[in-house]
């Protein structure tokens, strides 16, 4: 006969977790998520049109952050190098101070970033060249780049060559990109876009010693960056060269893409924009006009507060979005 007490448990408590392991274990995995995101595969907007058509405003895009160098959690230190940018490379970067607008910092949760593409290598010597060039949209006043490589004597081109825009320009949150006309230059392996207009590009700062209409070479362990929609793209051509170690990461493929019609609200149809220009396509009026477009996206209002863009994106932006299914998943070249 046994005379030892039973001895009673609660069976309810055995899975419960405390309060404190259950808040360690959140704050581990939100550190972990982010040191994934800041080291190994960032994901970023573009607000911008300077790399249109490759990248418009609205695409999401993964950014490989191991591709060129191993860095330090949190910090974007440089640990160890992998490998180094090559000619036609879509990278991330941290700008130049001279790059930045007044407000906007290299440093911090907010910091700033660019994305661009590498069109030129340590050593390398770029000459610009204006051409004026006569297309199926009229003149365009094209910046040709030229490279010579360190210890050739010959400069080397990336041979432009007009192409037709067919739907790649129907879909842009911009009103002038439209209006320019569509090349194709030529980059090791592989052809990529090139918007160029009529308008003269980007003068270089005050203080930039590169005159690139001579030559000018780039200095070791920098490169040269310029966007694709040339006429509309602040870079490497007006501000100087990035330090390689400021290159964070090779852009690698766009996720998800919106077109919030943020700049082309007043627009009926994006197609039309594309094929007669901001002059001549249709546009709301009066009542639809009023319903369609958010008085700060005609030019009635200035400012926005951080309310105000709330309220815009509910009532105006969210309804009129359209997604760019034909992007996602689009690997970058």
């Amino acid at each position: 006969m046994n005379l030892e007490p039973e001895v009673k448990t609660d069976d309810s408590s055995l899975g419960e977790e405390s309060p404190i392991s259950s808040t360690l274990s959140f704050i581990l995995i939100v550190i972990l998520v982010f040191a994934f995101k800041s080291s190994v595969l960032d994901a970023n907007n573009i607000p911008s049109g300077s790399m249109i058509p490759t990248l418009k405003i609205g695409d999401f895009l993964f950014v490989n952050k191991m591709r060129y160098s191993i860095r330090m959690p949190f910090t974007e230190t440089e640990l160890i190098r992998i490998d180094n940018p090559q000619r036609g490379d879509i990278v991330t970067f941290a700008p130049p101070l001279r790059a930045l607008s007044l407000g906007d910092s290299r440093d911090g949760f907010f910091a700033k970033r660019y994305v661009k593409r590498v069109v030129g290598l340590p050593g390398d010597t770029i000459r610009i060249t204006n051409r004026f060039l006569s297309t199926k949209k009229g003149n365009v006043n094209y910046s040709i780049i030229e490279y010579k490589e360190k210890g050739s004597n010959t400069f080397r081109g990336y041979d432009p060559v007009e192409a037709e825009d067919g739907e790649i320009l129907n879909d842009l949150d911009n009103q002038y990109a439209p209006t320019r006309s569509l090349f194709q230059e030529k980059k090791p392996g592989f052809d990529h876009f090139v918007l160029e207009g009529y308008e003269e590009d980007r003068k270089r700062l005050d203080g930039y010693e590169c005159n690139f209409s001579f030559g000018c070479e780039i200095p070791e362990n920098q490169y040269m960056v310029v966007g694709d929609n040339r006429d509309d793209s602040h870079d490497s051509r007006a501000w100087g060269f990035v330090k390689r170690e400021d290159i964070l990461g090779k852009a690698l493929v766009i996720y998800f893409s919106i077109n919030w019609k943020d700049n082309v609200c007043e627009y009926k149809s994006g197609k039309e924009l594309a094929e007669k220009g901001p002059q001549f396509a249709e546009r709301y009026q009066g009542e639809e006009l009023v319903q369609n477009c958010h008085p700060s996206e005609i030019g009635l209002m200035r400012e926005e507060s951080k309310a105000g863009w709330i309220e815009r994106t509910l009532r105006y932006r969210l309804w009129r979005m359209e997604v760019r299914w034909n992007r996602i998943g689009s690997i970058l070249r």
